[in-house]
């Protein structure tokens, strides 16, 4: 793995992140491959369009979002255009007139280089905690997304 390809990787990651925090739905669906999966809350939608339709009525009910992503770590395959990653994940989330949500995960990647550029291939969030920002709820059971 070069590390131009890690420094893309960790970009698309960030890219992603700062997307969601701008509400840029533009900037947040070309992190995606065209044929990609988001799976999520028990949703899996494929392909581009899919996927950002999905984020859009997410997104819809949100009025305050700040996602914030760890530091994770990368592997780019020998062809040099597939990798994988994980990157542990933090968002707080306000919807309506409700609380507050605090989301604590870990997003497992798999990309791939399309049109010159890194996109993800497939993205699965493995949920740790989700609930009150106080964390007085109860942690998720290992494996949930």
């Amino acid at each position: 793995m070069s590390n131009s390809d890690e420094a893309s990787i960790r970009s698309l990651v960030s890219r992603y992140a700062q997307a969601v925090v701008q509400r840029d739905a533009a900037a947040w669906g070309s992190t995606w491959a065209t044929g990609g999966i988001w799976e999520l809350l028990g949703q899996a939608p494929t392909g581009r369009k899919a996927v950002l339709e999905h984020w859009n009525r997410l997104m819809s009910g949100i009025v305050f979002v700040y996602q914030l992503a760890g530091e994770g770590s990368v592997h780019v395959d020998q062809s040099g255009a597939r990798g994988t990653g994980c990157f542990p994940t933090v968002e707080f989330t306000k919807l309506g007139d409700g609380p507050g949500t605090l989301l604590l995960g870990t997003y497992h990647d798999a990309y791939i280089v399309e049109e010159g550029e890194w996109r993800f291939a497939h993205r699965r969030m493995e949920i740790h905690y989700m609930g009150p920002s106080d964390m007085s709820g109860s942690p998720m059971p290992t494996g949930s997304s």
